[in-house]
Protein backbone atom coordinates (compact mmCIF):
# COMPACT_ATOMS: atom_id res chain seq x y z
CA UNK A 1 0.00 0.00 0.00
CA UNK A 2 1.23 3.31 -0.39
CA UNK A 3 3.39 4.76 2.08
CA UNK A 4 2.68 8.37 2.88
CA UNK A 5 -1.25 9.38 3.41
CA UNK A 6 -3.84 11.04 1.07
CA UNK A 7 -3.09 14.34 -0.09
CA UNK A 8 -4.89 16.60 -2.34
CA UNK A 9 -8.39 15.49 -1.24
CA UNK A 10 -9.32 18.91 -1.44
CA UNK A 11 -12.01 19.59 -4.23
CA UNK A 12 -9.99 22.36 -5.61
CA UNK A 13 -7.56 19.55 -6.68
CA UNK A 14 -7.20 19.41 -10.03
CA UNK A 15 -6.38 15.99 -12.19
CA UNK A 16 -3.77 16.53 -15.01
CA UNK A 17 -4.49 13.17 -16.30
CA UNK A 18 -8.71 14.06 -16.61
CA UNK A 19 -8.45 17.42 -17.07
CA UNK A 20 -10.25 19.74 -14.81
CA UNK A 21 -13.73 19.32 -16.66
CA UNK A 22 -13.80 23.06 -17.42
CA UNK A 23 -13.60 24.91 -20.38
CA UNK A 24 -10.21 26.34 -18.86
CA UNK A 25 -7.14 28.09 -20.82
CA UNK A 26 -7.27 27.69 -24.82
CA UNK A 27 -3.77 26.70 -24.81
CA UNK A 28 -4.42 23.93 -22.17
CA UNK A 29 -6.41 21.50 -24.32
CA UNK A 30 -3.68 19.48 -25.20
CA UNK A 31 -2.69 15.83 -25.02
CA UNK A 32 0.33 13.49 -25.37
CA UNK A 33 0.49 10.87 -27.63
CA UNK A 34 2.50 8.00 -28.78
CA UNK A 35 4.53 8.98 -31.73
CA UNK A 36 2.54 6.04 -34.53
CA UNK A 37 5.95 5.58 -36.03
CA UNK A 38 8.43 5.65 -33.05
CA UNK A 39 5.81 4.50 -30.29
CA UNK A 40 8.24 3.14 -27.85
CA UNK A 41 9.34 5.20 -24.80
CA UNK A 42 8.33 9.03 -26.01
CA UNK A 43 10.71 11.45 -24.02
CA UNK A 44 7.88 14.32 -23.72
CA UNK A 45 5.70 12.23 -21.08
CA UNK A 46 3.24 15.14 -20.02
CA UNK A 47 2.96 18.68 -21.30
CA UNK A 48 -0.20 20.62 -20.06
CA UNK A 49 0.15 24.75 -20.86
CA UNK A 50 -2.51 26.68 -19.27
CA UNK A 51 -1.92 29.35 -16.49
CA UNK A 52 0.55 26.97 -15.00
CA UNK A 53 2.50 24.91 -17.44
CA UNK A 54 3.24 21.34 -15.81
CA UNK A 55 6.37 19.62 -18.28
CA UNK A 56 7.33 16.03 -16.96
CA UNK A 57 10.09 14.87 -19.54
CA UNK A 58 11.88 11.25 -19.36
CA UNK A 59 15.65 12.31 -19.30
CA UNK A 60 16.98 8.54 -18.90
CA UNK A 61 15.57 5.21 -19.43
CA UNK A 62 17.89 2.12 -18.97
CA UNK A 63 17.24 -1.85 -19.41
CA UNK A 64 19.73 -4.60 -18.34
CA UNK A 65 20.33 -5.93 -14.95
CA UNK A 66 20.71 -5.52 -11.31
CA UNK A 67 23.76 -7.63 -11.84
CA UNK A 68 26.32 -9.70 -14.10
CA UNK A 69 23.61 -12.52 -15.34
CA UNK A 70 20.77 -11.56 -12.69
CA UNK A 71 17.74 -10.28 -12.43
CA UNK A 72 16.74 -8.37 -15.47
CA UNK A 73 15.93 -4.65 -14.63
CA UNK A 74 14.96 -1.03 -15.81
CA UNK A 75 16.17 2.45 -14.90
CA UNK A 76 13.95 5.09 -15.24
CA UNK A 77 15.13 9.23 -14.35
CA UNK A 78 12.49 12.12 -15.13
CA UNK A 79 12.39 15.75 -14.79
CA UNK A 80 9.04 17.37 -13.88
CA UNK A 81 8.83 20.93 -14.38
CA UNK A 82 6.62 23.58 -12.66
CA UNK A 83 5.70 26.83 -14.17
CA UNK A 84 3.06 29.97 -13.39
CA UNK A 85 2.25 31.80 -16.30
CA UNK A 86 0.80 34.52 -14.89
CA UNK A 87 1.42 36.80 -11.72
CA UNK A 88 -0.20 35.65 -8.66
CA UNK A 89 -0.54 32.18 -9.72
CA UNK A 90 1.39 29.12 -7.70
CA UNK A 91 0.89 25.29 -7.04
CA UNK A 92 0.48 24.67 -3.50
CA UNK A 93 0.44 21.10 -3.43
CA UNK A 94 1.45 18.25 -6.69
CA UNK A 95 1.38 14.70 -6.58
CA UNK A 96 2.81 12.61 -9.63
CA UNK A 97 2.24 8.88 -9.66
CA UNK A 98 3.12 5.87 -11.84
CA UNK A 99 1.61 2.98 -12.30
CA UNK A 100 3.07 -0.10 -14.19
CA UNK A 101 2.09 -2.78 -15.92
CA UNK A 102 2.67 -5.55 -18.14
CA UNK A 103 1.62 -5.13 -22.05
CA UNK A 104 0.82 -9.29 -22.64
CA UNK A 105 0.42 -11.95 -19.94
CA UNK A 106 3.88 -11.35 -17.85
CA UNK A 107 3.95 -9.89 -14.48
CA UNK A 108 3.90 -6.19 -14.04
CA UNK A 109 7.45 -4.92 -13.14
CA UNK A 110 8.44 -4.66 -9.27
CA UNK A 111 9.52 -1.26 -7.95
CA UNK A 112 12.72 -1.86 -5.86
CA UNK A 113 14.10 1.48 -5.05
CA UNK A 114 13.12 5.14 -6.26
CA UNK A 115 14.17 8.73 -5.11
CA UNK A 116 14.04 10.74 -3.52
CA UNK A 117 12.21 8.36 -1.23
CA UNK A 118 10.39 9.31 2.31
CA UNK A 119 10.14 12.26 3.54
CA UNK A 120 12.59 14.90 3.21
CA UNK A 121 12.52 18.98 3.70
CA UNK A 122 14.30 22.04 1.49
CA UNK A 123 14.14 25.68 1.65
CA UNK A 124 13.24 25.41 5.93
CA UNK A 125 12.12 29.31 7.39
CA UNK A 126 12.15 30.11 11.11
CA UNK A 127 9.81 33.49 12.31
CA UNK A 128 9.16 34.89 15.32
CA UNK A 129 5.27 35.10 16.05
CA UNK A 130 4.14 37.39 19.10
CA UNK A 131 0.66 37.62 20.83
CA UNK A 132 -0.32 40.32 22.83
CA UNK A 133 -3.48 40.31 25.19
CA UNK A 134 -4.70 43.47 26.94
CA UNK A 135 -7.67 44.15 29.85
CA UNK A 136 -9.02 46.85 31.08
CA UNK A 137 -10.27 47.11 34.47
CA UNK A 138 -12.39 50.01 35.43
CA UNK A 139 -12.69 51.54 39.47
CA UNK A 140 -15.72 53.39 39.92
CA UNK A 141 -17.75 53.70 43.16
CA UNK A 142 -16.23 56.73 45.40
CA UNK A 143 -17.92 57.97 48.74
CA UNK A 144 -20.66 59.98 47.08
CA UNK A 145 -21.07 57.70 44.42
CA UNK A 146 -18.66 58.83 41.84
CA UNK A 147 -16.81 57.19 39.57
CA UNK A 148 -12.86 58.06 40.24
CA UNK A 149 -12.51 57.22 36.07
CA UNK A 150 -8.94 55.12 37.44
CA UNK A 151 -8.72 52.20 34.78
CA UNK A 152 -6.01 49.47 35.12
CA UNK A 153 -4.73 47.84 31.87
CA UNK A 154 -3.42 44.51 31.77
CA UNK A 155 -1.26 43.17 28.84
CA UNK A 156 0.53 39.62 28.19
CA UNK A 157 2.89 39.50 25.42
CA UNK A 158 3.54 35.74 24.26
CA UNK A 159 6.24 35.39 21.86
CA UNK A 160 7.00 31.53 19.89
CA UNK A 161 9.47 30.46 17.47
CA UNK A 162 7.36 28.73 14.26
CA UNK A 163 9.48 26.83 11.51
CA UNK A 164 8.26 25.54 8.31
CA UNK A 165 10.02 24.35 4.64
CA UNK A 166 8.83 22.80 1.43
CA UNK A 167 8.09 19.11 1.76
CA UNK A 168 9.16 16.10 -0.91
CA UNK A 169 7.67 12.77 -0.18
CA UNK A 170 8.44 9.74 -1.99
CA UNK A 171 6.78 7.04 -1.65
CA UNK A 172 6.55 3.04 -3.26
CA UNK A 173 2.85 2.06 -3.77
CA UNK A 174 0.94 -0.94 -4.37
CA UNK A 175 -1.96 0.09 -6.58
CA UNK A 176 -4.73 -1.38 -7.46
CA UNK A 177 -4.56 -4.79 -5.88
CA UNK A 178 -3.85 -6.49 -1.86
CA UNK A 179 -1.06 -8.83 -2.88
CA UNK A 180 2.17 -9.25 -4.74
CA UNK A 181 4.92 -6.75 -4.89
CA UNK A 182 4.89 -3.00 -5.73
CA UNK A 183 3.85 -1.69 -9.06
CA UNK A 184 3.90 1.96 -8.27
CA UNK A 185 5.30 4.95 -7.06
CA UNK A 186 4.36 8.69 -6.10
CA UNK A 187 5.92 11.83 -5.05
CA UNK A 188 4.25 14.53 -3.31
CA UNK A 189 5.07 18.44 -3.50
CA UNK A 190 4.20 20.37 -0.46
CA UNK A 191 4.80 24.43 -0.15
CA UNK A 192 6.33 25.95 2.71
CA UNK A 193 3.40 27.62 3.69
CA UNK A 194 4.65 30.31 5.50
CA UNK A 195 6.47 32.28 2.96
CA UNK A 196 4.48 30.97 -0.16
CA UNK A 197 6.96 30.18 -2.88
CA UNK A 198 4.88 27.61 -4.26
CA UNK A 199 5.92 23.73 -4.95
CA UNK A 200 9.57 23.59 -6.52
CA UNK A 201 9.91 24.26 -10.04
CA UNK A 202 12.14 21.70 -11.13
CA UNK A 203 12.01 17.97 -9.27
CA UNK A 204 14.16 14.85 -11.26
CA UNK A 205 13.34 11.47 -10.23
CA UNK A 206 14.53 7.69 -10.41
CA UNK A 207 13.02 4.69 -10.36
CA UNK A 208 14.52 1.43 -10.37
CA UNK A 209 12.19 -1.65 -11.56
CA UNK A 210 12.91 -5.80 -11.89
CA UNK A 211 11.34 -6.87 -14.40
CA UNK A 212 9.90 -10.82 -14.63
CA UNK A 213 13.16 -13.39 -15.51
CA UNK A 214 11.72 -14.60 -18.73
CA UNK A 215 10.19 -11.08 -20.18
CA UNK A 216 13.49 -10.10 -21.44
CA UNK A 217 11.95 -8.69 -24.42
CA UNK A 218 8.36 -8.16 -23.00
CA UNK A 219 6.79 -4.85 -23.69
CA UNK A 220 5.30 -2.95 -20.00
CA UNK A 221 3.80 0.30 -19.60
CA UNK A 222 3.92 2.97 -17.13
CA UNK A 223 0.48 4.91 -16.57
CA UNK A 224 1.62 8.59 -15.58
CA UNK A 225 -1.13 11.30 -13.18
CA UNK A 226 -0.06 14.12 -11.59
CA UNK A 227 -2.64 16.65 -9.51
CA UNK A 228 -2.05 19.82 -8.62
CA UNK A 229 -3.99 22.12 -6.39
CA UNK A 230 -3.28 25.80 -6.63
CA UNK A 231 -3.78 28.70 -4.27
CA UNK A 232 -7.06 29.41 -2.81
CA UNK A 233 -6.49 33.03 -4.61
CA UNK A 234 -6.60 31.29 -8.16
CA UNK A 235 -9.36 30.48 -10.02
CA UNK A 236 -8.35 26.28 -10.22
CA UNK A 237 -10.66 25.42 -12.90
CA UNK A 238 -9.17 27.77 -15.80
CA UNK A 239 -5.97 26.29 -14.33
CA UNK A 240 -6.49 23.32 -17.19
CA UNK A 241 -9.78 22.81 -19.69
CA UNK A 242 -10.73 19.96 -20.46
CA UNK A 243 -8.42 17.18 -22.01
CA UNK A 244 -7.95 13.38 -22.68
CA UNK A 245 -6.37 10.77 -20.86
CA UNK A 246 -2.37 11.00 -22.16
CA UNK A 247 -1.43 7.46 -23.74
CA UNK A 248 0.38 5.36 -21.40
CA UNK A 249 4.49 5.26 -21.96
CA UNK A 250 5.33 2.41 -23.85
CA UNK A 251 8.77 0.52 -22.74
CA UNK A 252 10.47 -1.97 -25.19
CA UNK A 253 13.25 -3.89 -23.38
CA UNK A 254 15.51 -4.17 -26.64
CA UNK A 255 15.87 -0.53 -27.02
CA UNK A 256 19.43 0.60 -26.25
CA UNK A 257 20.22 2.75 -23.15
CA UNK A 258 20.06 6.36 -23.37
CA UNK A 259 23.09 7.62 -21.56
CA UNK A 260 21.82 11.41 -21.17
CA UNK A 261 22.68 12.11 -17.24
CA UNK A 262 26.09 9.99 -17.39
CA UNK A 263 27.26 6.59 -18.36
CA UNK A 264 25.60 3.55 -16.59
CA UNK A 265 26.68 0.01 -16.29
CA UNK A 266 23.65 -1.88 -18.08
CA UNK A 267 24.73 -5.10 -16.25
CA UNK A 268 25.05 -3.30 -12.66
CA UNK A 269 21.87 -1.60 -12.40
CA UNK A 270 21.77 -2.40 -9.01
CA UNK A 271 24.72 -0.32 -8.05
CA UNK A 272 22.99 2.54 -9.46
CA UNK A 273 23.09 5.52 -6.99
CA UNK A 274 19.38 6.81 -7.06
CA UNK A 275 19.55 9.63 -4.69
CA UNK A 276 22.56 11.14 -6.78
CA UNK A 277 20.94 11.49 -9.81
CA UNK A 278 17.43 13.02 -8.00
CA UNK A 279 17.46 16.76 -7.86
CA UNK A 280 14.94 19.12 -6.29
CA UNK A 281 15.50 23.37 -7.25
CA UNK A 282 13.43 26.42 -7.21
Amino acid sequence: MAENSNLLDDATAIEIELGSGDEGDEASTYRTQNDPSQPYQRSNVIERKGSVSIHCVAVDVVHGTLEPEGELATLLVFDFQFDPNKRARRIVEAKMSFVFASTGGDPAPAVLKIAPRGRMTVVPTQQTESTTRSAKAEAGGGALGISLGAGLTWEKSVSRETSDATTVVGSIDLVGRNYGASNGVSWALIENRSVETGVPAHVRTAVLLQRAAHASSSEFQATVTIRAQADLRSSVSRLFGKTPKDDPILYNPSLPPTHKLQHYEVGQLGKVDLQALSAVAF
